[in-house]
């Protein structure tokens, strides 16, 4: 069994990305004294709201996610594979975060080879890593003990390395967003994805990587705080830490503050785009004078913990307090290998576990050069130890008030993933004064207030120079053990929460006896043998003249029993140790707990002179739960399982027996396998089967079966003859806090799809079952007077011409020249088989030659056979005559047939597509036990589809359906230019794309539902193409003190589509903010944030200016829009569309793109949604020059819209447009369209 567990995170809402921290901990809490945009939200400076926002990310595996929000807030969203299609994903929803893993990466991350983060789309959207943000995926990898003996750092296909990493045997590696599909091949190996795929080995990766990581982001997580720990009386001992130096790796520091001047020994920044390590955040210069500040800004009175300290600064945060994972451990390696620093500070987090490459880098190092890492635990409350506090090594700190009382935002144990003890204590880090970076913006004088665990830290850093000033020869992890040991109690919390108590530097450099730190009796299976015990030491250290006695006593709210002593009196001998064992009763321990305590150590006269901290955790009842798989014949079927519970999400592999078992906790559980399975035409067709079962109570061991020859053929009847294209297969399983869905998208070798009923109903939570068609017009049929075959043909290869007639058919072996040699095919249609030796392009081409009208391929193996690479429109060299193909089964057949005597096909072409349905249905509650349906014409829509670009050409469309939010399909080809009918089912919603090769893309601007019974019309490509938004992603909103504006330039005629260019160099799109006569920004059209604008009401304008080379369009050669608005700053709860006037365009053109000369112009006025204002009377200005002159035209209004005629002289080719319009709010916009279409 492999399990892909999700990690606890808050609740987040996708596209809610101002107000997103996911996976990155900030080591700072609120403070108070200082702006409250100290440290913006992760992405909040570049990332838009939740209305309105777009987002796509392409994942590791090439497969591409988009995200956009509607103005209702309706989150829609697709999937789309690098090749243009979909072959299927999982998508699951725990705590908040959404995951999508495509079905190729769903093995390599249940093996532990793939980071689950690197599927984590909430993350990756708030990190940055969109593909707006960062043309490159930042990875972490480990080599392989082979790989990373070698001198050079092994580099995959696809990717760059950036910088080595070797504390974690491995390195830093930039994926090439546009390059990832090769990435993908190259990390996996096809072979062996394919055997995964299949559950037939277990997979590996290549290329010398033992696994991969996102590099996520991490963000920055005095004179009463030095007297509360104790500081000033070491200073009074003459105790300043002098010389011991002290790592501090953060934002950089202000080298010019009164307090740190001269304090610095060296310096490096790790920000690939700030190498200065100026800090303009101003956390790392309060982190830095909090542990060695000299006070002089204050006559003294402000110093840090350890003013004789000498400071190495790393800096490994930019100016908005945030980084990559990767710099972080540069920055690590630097000051424990380079700067040989004794302490190392890092007031700073992300995500992770004691096995994420920081913390492992931390553990590494620390064993390395004896260097102790201090780092924050981080600000996330209960349950939320952030990386690389989590590190066994890491003396990890909390942070208290003035009054020892623990901070509301101090993070806490348990670890995640073991349950392991941290923090292991507490230190001030409420309201904390200390050196203010002049750097930085807002605020004033030589200190500021902060709040953070990251407060905290620094004194514990500074404490532990003091200590190694008195022990010069201590390793890290004796300074460790005597900072933990000698800490004050805090006794009303539980070392999860609190650690041993808070930090006392006196005790601890006034100690002569100290303790092991923490003595964690370790995660453990249920259940626990009678009997069976968890032993470990513990030891005591006396580096006094005298020994010294102690009574030991266990303070833990556990069991009678659970922990136990070897001895509660103990002896130390003067500069010696002794040790004691711990014992843990494991069959004591109740499952599913963690338990945390303490062994004190205390002298004569009663005081405590050593704590020890003691815990040990226990999982929850398991039981096995075994899935037996058979197909369609009853043979075993081997494949993935997925399951899911409230709050899980994992996997069961099934072997060549067709078994697989996991253990699990007790739940009630779901579960489904999507499989491979003999199809609907023969043994050696293909088929797709969803099994899955639901309501199985694993309250003991049990067993499920899944019987392929009880699946029932999915099908929908439909009024004309047809063929399923892009058929889908949904399944939606659901508890209160979490979901699981899978879309399965079987390519064309698949001729069927099939589902196993469920039975009963579901009793708990949600669950849907659903299948989507698109049912074309048959582009061939081909058959006898024994039935028709299925046949596999590409549209967009050379056609018949349309007409039904009757081929003689021949059957000439491998299709080889001298296998044509002597036949006569002229006419016919020839039959071959495919062969590994003789190409199918080659066998076209012989039968072209001997004057064949049609070919015939035979399979070999199981499925339809796709006859040739191809790009999603078709044939790279389209075929010199009508290819087909057949499986083995009905070829085989043919072929027999043929051996015997002459065979006469029935071939009926329809070069074109004149109709299709494009139906849906889903099933709640359970998978029937008829999954076929007969489409009634009551329940459909009719669209008359027109496509109208200016030349014939090769596009690409899909209609998708919006199922829970996704908008998942495969593009198909579409003519240029045509007209089609569709029937389109009526109780769905539905997005439209389209798209020119190599020009340009439409998208629907909203979400569409047609009505039953009638009749909607859907123009696509035509002029006039112009800027145009709409609220799927494309919606202008200001957020607080930012607008984020898309302005796509190419939206075509109607109001139904907003455009973009796609792949077009000769394409220019450019946009600019101004208030006033001062630009504000300035950039390509596509996306334009402006951040830092004015809270009060101001006047703005935008100006967008388009251009695209006559060649690649004759029509909107260039477009000029100005918008004039005005706009406020936001509360940070919601966003606010910016009201931005929209124009939409409408008149009769030929295919050509060409009008009437006396043709009505059509002019719509509008706002998107979220603008309340009322739309005035627009003027409208025409020219015949090219804007040489202008005719001011009247406008008449006509219901919403208002109608001009033309009246364009005999001389003029096209129109140039000017169109000004202006709401009751005084908003504007003026619209120049050169060229906006042609006249004939």
């Amino acid at each position: 069994m492999s399990i892909v567990p999700t990690p606890r995170l808050g609740p987040i809402a996708l596209g809610a990305v101002a107000a997103l921290a996911i996976g990155v901990i900030p080591a700072i809490a609120a403070a108070p004294a200082d702006p409250p945009d100290l440290v913006p939200p992760v992405g909040a400076a570049s990332q838009p709201p939740a209305r309105g926002g777009t987002h796509s990310v392409t994942l590791i595996t090439g497969d591409k996610v988009t995200i956009g929000t509607a103005a209702d807030g309706t989150v829609v969203r697709s999937v789309e594979s690098p090749n243009g299609t979909t072959a299927g994903f999982h998508r699951a929803v725990i705590d908040g975060s959404t995951y999508v893993y495509p079905d190729a990466a769903l093995p390599y991350v249940g093996a532990g080879l793939l980071d689950k983060q690197l599927f984590n789309v909430t993350r990756l959207i708030a990190d940055g890593y969109d593909d707006a943000h960062a043309k490159r995926l930042p990875l972490i990898v480990r080599y392989t003990d082979a790989a990373a003996k070698s001198r050079t750092a092994p580099n995959v296909a696809g990717s760059t390395v950036v910088r080595r990493l070797d504390s974690m045997q491995g390195a830093a590696v930039a994926q090439k967003r546009d390059k990832a599909p090769a990435f993908w091949s190259a990390l996996t190996g096809d072979s062996v994805a394919a055997k995964a795929r299949h559950g037939s080995a277990r997979p590996t990766l290549a290329g010398g990587i033992a696994k991969v990581w996102l590099d996520g982001k991490v963000k920055a997580d005095l004179a009463e705080s030095t007297a509360q720990i104790g500081a000033q009386q070491v200073w009074a001992d003459g105790n300043t830490a002098k010389g011991v130096k002290v790592a501090v790796l953060d934002t950089g520091v202000d080298t010019e503050h009164p307090d740190l001047v001269g304090q610095i020994d060296a310096s490096t920044s790790f920000v690939p785009y700030e190498e200065d390590i100026a800090d303009f955040n101003g956390h790392g210069t309060h982190v830095a004078s909090t542990i060695a500040g000299t006070g002089s800004a204050s006559d003294g009175k402000e110093r840090g913990v350890a003013p004789g300290a000498r400071l190495e600064i790393g800096k490994v945060l930019d100016s908005e307090g945030g980084g990559q994972e990767s710099w972080i451990i540069a920055g690590m390696e630097w000051a424990a290998r380079d700067a040989q620093a004794k302490v190392i500070s890092m007031s700073l987090g992300g995500g992770g576990n004691s096995t994420d490459p920081m913390s492992a880098a931390v553990d590494r190092l620390s064993a390395e050069t004896g260097a102790l890492f201090v780092v924050a635990a981080g600000n996330g409350g209960p349950r939320s130890i952030s990386s690389p506090g989590a590190a066994d090594s890491a003396l990890t700190v909390g942070a208290v008030d003035a009054a020892d009382k623990l901070a509301e935002f101090s993070s806490q144990g348990p670890r995640d993933g073991d349950a392991g003890l941290k923090p292991e204590l507490t230190a001030p880090g409420v309201d904390i004064l200390a050196a203010r970076s002049h750097y930085r913006r807002g605020g004033s004088g030589y200190y500021t207030t902060m709040s953070g665990t990251s407060m905290a830290t620094p004194h514990v850093a500074g404490a532990a120079a003091l200590l190694a000033a008195t022990h010069p020869d201590w390793s890290g992890p004796q300074l460790k053990e005597a900072l933990v040991s000698s800490t004050k109690a805090t006794d009303s919390y539980t070392p999860y929460e609190a650690g041993s108590g808070r930090l006392d530097a006196s005790a601890a450099v006034h100690a002569s006896v100290f303790a092991t730190a923490s003595a964690f009796s370790g995660f453990h299976t249920w259940p626990a043998k009678p009997g069976e015990t968890d032993v470990r030491k513990v030891t005591y250290t006396n580096v006094g003249d005298a020994p010294v006695s102690l009574d030991l006593v266990i303070d833990a709210d556990a069991p009678a029993g659970l922990f136990t002593l070897s001895d509660d009196r103990i002896t130390i001998p003067a500069h010696g140790t002794t040790s004691v064992t711990l014992t843990a009763a494991l069959d004591l321990l109740p499952g599913d707990r963690q338990i945390s305590g303490m062994v004190t150590g205390s002298d004569s006269a009663k005081v405590v002179r050593a704590r020890t901290l003691i815990g040990v955790a226990k999982e929850g009842r398991r039981q096995n739960l075994t899935v037996v798989a058979k197909d369609r014949s009853g043979k075993p079927l081997s494949g993935r399982v997925v399951l899911t519970a409230e709050n899980l999400f994992t996997t069961i592999e099934l072997d060549e027996s067709g078994t697989g078992t996991g253990r699990l906790p007790v739940g009630s559980y779901s579960g489904w396998l999507t499989a491979d399975v003999r199809g609907a035409n023969g043994p050696h067709s293909l088929g797709m089967a969803l099994m899955s079962f639901n309501d199985v109570q694993l309250d003991q061991d049990r067993t499920v079966t899944l019987d392929g020859r009880k699946t029932r053929q999915i099908l929908a009847h439909v009024p004309q003859q047809t063929t399923a294209v892009a058929p889908r297969l949904d399944v939606h399983r659901s508890f209160t806090d979490s979901l699981v869905e899978s879309s399965m998208l079987p390519n064309e070798t698949y001729d069927s799809i099939w589902a196993l009923p469920t039975g009963k109903k579901v009793t708990d939570g949600e669950f849907e079952f659903g299948a989507r068609f698109r049912l074309e017009e048959p582009a061939l049929t081909a058959g006898t007077k024994s039935g028709t075959y299925d046949l596999l043909v590409k549209r967009a290869a050379k056609p018949l011409a349309a007409g039904t007639r009757k081929l003689t058919a021949v059957f000439v072996g491998e299709g080889t020249a001298k296998d044509l040699a002597g036949k006569n095919v002229r006419g016919k249609a020839v039959v071959v088989r495919r062969s590994d030796t003789v190409a199918i392009e080659e066998q076209a081409k012989a039968a072209a030659a001997a004057g064949a009208q049609m070919l015939l391929v035979v399979n070999d193996g199981i499925g339809r056979l796709q006859a040739w690479d191809e790009t999603p429109w078709g044939p790279e060299s389209p075929a010199p005559l009508t290819v087909a193909t057949l499986n083995a089964d009905q070829g085989g057949e043919l072929i027999e047939s043929l051996q015997r005597g002459g065979v006469e096909l029935k071939v009926t072409s329809h070069p074109t597509t004149d109709y299709l349905y494009d139906v849906v249905r889903h099933w709640s509650g359970a998978v029937p036990a008829d999954p076929t349906w007969r489409v009634k014409p009551s329940d459909l829509a009719r669209v008359d589809v027109s496509f109208r670009n200016y030349r014939p050409g090769k596009a690409l469309e899909y209609r998708s359906d919006v199922w829970r939010g996704w908008a998942v399909g495969n593009q198909l080809t579409a003519p240029a230019q045509g007209e089609r009918t569709d029937w389109v089912t009526s109780d769905a919603d539905w997005l439209d794309d389209a798209f020119i090769v190599g020009e340009t893309g439409q998208h629907s601007i909203d979400v569409l539902r047609y009505r039953a019974g009638k009749t909607a019309k859907s123009s696509w490509f035509g002029p006039i193409q112009r800027p145009r938004m709409g609220p799927i992603g494309y919606q202008p909103v200001r957020y607080l003190d930012t607008v984020y504006i898309p302005a796509p330039g190419w939206g075509d005629s109607g109001s139904g589509h907003v455009g973009e260019a796609h792949g077009n160099f000769d394409v220019k799109d450019w946009m600019a903010l101004y208030q006033g006569d001062r630009q504000l920004n300035w950039g390509n059209a596509e996306y334009l944030p402006v951040p830092g604008l004015a809270a009060e009401r101001l006047p703005y304008r935008l100006v967008v200016d388009n251009d695209r080379a006559a060649w690649t369009n004759p029509y909107s050669t260039h477009t000029l829009t100005e918008w004039n608005f005005t706009s406020a700053a936001t509360g940070a709860d919601s966003a606010e569309s910016l009201p931005l006037i929209q124009l939409d365009y409408g008149v009769d053109t030929d295919k050509a793109g060409r009008a009437d000369r006396r043709a009505e112009l059509t002019v719509v006025a509008s706002h998107l949604p979220g603008t309340t204002a009322s739309i005035r009377k627009p003027s409208l200005e025409v020219s015949y020059d090219d804007g040489a002159t202008w005719q001011r035209s009247e406008l008449n209004r006509d219901g919403g819209a208002w109608r001009a005629a033309l009246k364009a002289p005999k001389s003029a080719h096209f129109v140039t447009l000017r169109v000004t319009a202006r709401d009751s709010a005084d908003n504007s916009v003026s619209q120049t369209i050169t060229r906006a279409f042609g006249l004939r």
